[in-house]
């Protein structure tokens, strides 16, 4: 069955682009604002520039995966410049429009996140 609503991969690619450069501290959050939930916009505040270099993000890899036809799952490798980071992100379909609803890294840990 196809599902007209669901994102391409190239989509959620560049969807975790800009996060990228939001967590490069190269684009502001308040422009993703609507596409994340309470939690996941919470998580990019608190870690928006953890990814801040000399360099802009680039995602040299990505692997995408779809648990359910409502739901994708991304996974990337960001490449900084002088190191690479990881970045995880899960989107979902409600109310007729697609929502990231959770947003992982591998820097700027804190307690609850």
């Amino acid at each position: 069955m196809a599902y007209p609503h669901r994102r391409s991969p190239q989509q959620l690619s560049r969807f975790a682009q800009i996060l990228a450069e939001v967590l490069a501290g190269q684009r502001p959050v308040h422009q993703v604002r609507p596409l994340l939930g309470r939690r996941a916009y919470a998580l990019l505040l608190r870690r928006a520039g953890c990814y801040a270099g000399a360099y802009s993000p680039r995602l040299r890899r990505t692997v995408l995966r779809t648990p359910a036809p409502d739901v994708a799952e991304l996974t990337a490798v960001v490449d900084c410049g002088a190191r690479c980071r990881a970045l995880a992100l899960r989107v979902a379909y409600a109310q007729h429009a697609w929502l990231c609803t959770h947003i992982e890294t591998d820097v700027c840990s804190t307690a609850g996140s």
